[in-house]
């Protein structure tokens, strides 16, 4: 039998689920209460990743990521202008699209941070749209829905407490309860503090507002308000036909809003419920003293954007990263967490282009697919374009090791041009590289000269691999530049006269110092210009430090 990425297999379910649809449509969904970051992008991946399933399985299918721009704000980000911060106050409980945007920047605070991930949909290759609640919430279609709701809301009271008992919970949905959330006239609030009295008549509700004491009706047809949140979802799978929907894992829990979603579902409008992936979350690591592993936050800022990563990394390899996990049973199981850390945003970079060799040895040495089945999955759903032919790349590593000392792109392009590395290189490949040394250039930005030198330990090992007569030479090269003997200004003349004493005398046995001072520092033959290595006051005192570090070594 045929395995296959749990994408292919999410996409079998929906077709054995929902039969003879002319459209299957798959759901993501984002709050846009902070920073979009790469936590929330695994819904957009994955319900993406789904809808290229059924397309490749010959379905029609489309998509949307909803964003909840009606959910009432909370708390203002920590990294939000001072100014906004002192007000934020009396935005508490409005609607996010009815909310200033704190820079200035777009109409509202919805669309300030939900605009970085609808202009860079198209670079990750991603063929789902944008949706907004108020959108959905003017729809006849979802409007008709919730009034059916709250004609019958004793049994979506029924439904819902039910699934509480089963659960556990002893705080159950009162008899009285109205599933709508209205909207106060005065102060604009749409959360908690507006509290409902009850029905003036089928379709209206007298509400106060325990914020500003205002006392009003609101009129449900014409959508003045909102419904709560586990009611909203599951009619906006109904109003969508939502045949797919990636979720979080905390909805596995028992008693969860899925649950009740589900149940309400099959019990209420006597239909399925959306397929579902379950995927656990994404964690940051934070290096100093101490490595600590934080949970993304929106509000907190913690995390990368979802823009961000492209100034570091090509968008495949984060598609590749949220894609690659995998599941045996997609009901039952949630796809493993990942700890991102950004100084390692190399090893995840070499980590798809191993992958993506891998792939073209399967395809081009006519490898049996069946058993590598998933292998090809993954990487075609990773790839934002499928490349005609195996892509020779340069390691991102060697990228950064260029980027440090380079001046600007142009100049880096020289520098790897002389080493050889662009031989023979396509256009297409070359602009590859350019595109990835900007990468590279952006990253050692953060990480600084350390995340391209060797650690004190690995020049340990490195010295236990070398001669006698290359420790010399590095040992002299430390000494000179500690002692102040050699700087950026007298490279030239001093290489000479330390190759006399050596005795060296000839071109070839004078590179030798550089090619050795380039592999203990560099791990190649060659690098950048020695005197420009030097200018930088980072460099140096990197060398310092290794020196005091390294007397029993050499």
């Amino acid at each position: 039998m045929l395995y296959r990425h749990f994408a292919y297999r999410a996409a079998e379910e929906v077709i054995k689920k929902f039969p003879n649809k002319d459209v299957y449509i798959v759901e993501a969904g984002a709050t846009p209460s902070g920073k979009i970051h790469l936590g929330n992008f695994n819904d957009v991946i994955i319900s993406d990743a789904v809808l290229k399933a059924l397309k490749d399985l010959g379905y029609s299918s489309d998509g949307f990521l909803v964003i909840d721009s009606r959910d009432p704000f909370r708390q203002p980000p920590i990294f939000a202008p001072k100014e906004f911060i002192r007000e934020s106050e009396s935005y508490v409980g409005r609607p996010f699209i009815e909310i200033p945007d704190p820079w200035g920047c777009h109409e509202n605070y919805a669309e300030h941070f939900v605009d970085p991930v609808q202009k860079n949909m198209e670079k990750y290759g991603v063929e789902i749209g944008i949706k907004w609640a108020q959108e959905i919430h003017s729809n006849i279609v979802f409007i008709k829905l919730l009034l059916r709701l709250i004609d019958n809301r004793d049994k979506v009271i029924e439904i819902y407490n039910d699934v509480r008992r089963r659960a556990g919970h002893t705080n159950l949905y009162p008899r009285n309860w109205i599933p709508f959330r209205p909207q106060c006239s005065k102060c604009g609030r749409i959360d908690e503090s507006v509290e409902i009295i009850g029905l003036v008549d089928k379709y209206r509700v007298k509400y106060r507002c325990k914020s500003c004491g205002n006392m009003d009706i609101a009129n449900i047809e014409r959508m003045e308000g909102k419904p709560p949140w586990r009611i909203d979802w599951p009619l906006r799978w109904v109003a969508l036909n939502i045949a797919f929907e990636p979720l979080g894992k905390d909805h596995m829990a028992s008693g969860s809003g899925y649950e009740m979603g589900c149940n309400l579902l099959r019990k209420f409008f006597e239909r399925e419920p959306p397929v579902p992936v379950f995927y656990d979350f994404v964690y940051w690591v934070e290096r100093g003293d101490e490595k600590r592993v934080l949970k993304f936050s929106k509000r907190r800022g913690i995390g990368l954007g979802v823009d961000e990563w492209l100034k570091y990394a090509p968008p495949e390899v984060l598609r590749f990263y949220i894609l690659r996990r995998d599941v045996s049973d997609i009901y039952s199981e949630a796809l493993s967490h990942w700890d991102f850390d950004i100084t390692q945003i190399p090893q995840y970079v070499q980590s798809f282009d191993k992958f993506e060799e891998t792939y073209f040895n399967i395809v081009e040495k006519a490898i049996d697919q069946v058993k590598n089945q998933v292998i090809v999955d993954t990487y075609l759903l990773s790839v934002v374009r499928k490349p005609k032919k195996r892509i020779r790349r340069i390691s991102y590593w060697q990228l950064a090791r260029i980027a440090v000392w380079m001046i600007d792109i142009d100049d880096g392009m020289r520098m790897l041009r002389r080493q050889g590395k662009l031989k023979d290189l396509s256009e297409e490949e070359l602009i590859d590289v350019r595109n990835r040394l900007n990468m590279a250039l952006n990253w050692t930005k953060i990480v600084g000269l350390k995340a391209v030198l060797p650690s004190i330990d690995k020049l340990k090992e490195i010295f236990k691999q070398i001669s006698g007569e290359e420790k010399l030479i590095f040992k002299t090269f430390l000494e000179a530049v500690v002692s102040g003997k050699l700087s950026e200004n007298n490279v030239q003349e001093y290489m000479l006269k330390f190759a006399e004493t050596m005795g060296y005398k000839t071109r070839k046995e004078r590179l030798k110092i550089y090619q050795t001072i380039y592999k203990i520092l560099l791990g190649e033959e060659s690098g950048p210009p020695l005197r420009r290595m030097l200018s930088k006051r980072e460099f140096r005192k990197y060398l310092e430090a290794i020196y005091t570090k390294l007397t029993g070594s050499f």
